[in-house]
């Protein structure tokens, strides 16, 4: 078993890691991007996210969080991975990974596109924050419950979501997506503000 294999089984959390294909396949991939490193480095915590309004707004998709720690010197990278990395795992298993906010934008505007409720928009609203949230600063922290409002302006549905960090972390997380008559959003339609903050080493 390698390396990174072990590490994977040790930090994911969400379920039973040993029955998950996807994870097989996520291991497989992070064993390419991390066996070229000179210093060889391990996600501080790999999530399973298991979200029920994730699940209804991407029911084809499967979705990891992967933390590296940042202290005491966060360390260099390969291209592939952010200190806080989405990765999307698609029903083909291709690997998809969402390193920021701008990419993941991106991939909301591609997917989203048939948003024609209220009821759908909130969905939408909890699922994308639940998302952001694991390319927030804090996304190695959990979060509170979110709260989502949706209002309607002319044809359009603007559903904001947001949630604030747990402790030790701090802060909040907030999306705003705005969707045209046709049901459909633009990157340029999400806006997003994260001020959440990793909580101190230890939880001091």
């Amino acid at each position: 078993m390698s390396f990174i294999t072990l590490i994977l089984a040790a930090a994911v959390l969400g379920g039973a890691a040993g029955n998950d294909d996807n994870l097989q396949t996520l291991n497989s991939w992070l064993n390419n991007v991390l066996e070229s490193m000179t210093v060889k480095i391990r996600p501080q915590k790999v999530v399973r996210i298991e979200d029920e309004n994730v699940q209804k707004a991407f029911p084809d998709d499967h979705f990891y969080s992967i933390s590296f720690a940042t202290w005491p010197v966060a360390p260099r990278l390969p291209k592939e991975l952010s200190h806080e990395t989405l990765v999307r795992i698609r029903p083909d298993g291709a690997i998809e990974p969402i390193r920021n906010e701008a990419e993941l934008k991106s991939f909301l505007a591609q997917s989203l596109t048939a948003i024609q409720d209220e009821k759908q928009a909130a969905t939408t609203g909890l699922a994308s924050l639940r998302l952001i949230s694991a390319v927030a600063n804090a996304a190695s922290s959990p979060f509170e419950k979110p709260d989502v409002s949706v209002v309607k302006q002319g044809k359009d549905f603007i559903a904001t979501a947001r949630a604030a960090a747990a402790a030790p972390a701090r802060g909040e997380v907030e999306v705003q997506l705005q969707f045209g008559a046709d049901g459909k959003t633009t990157p340029e339609s999400i806006k997003t503000d994260d001020r959440s903050r990793r909580g101190p080493p230890g939880g001091r």
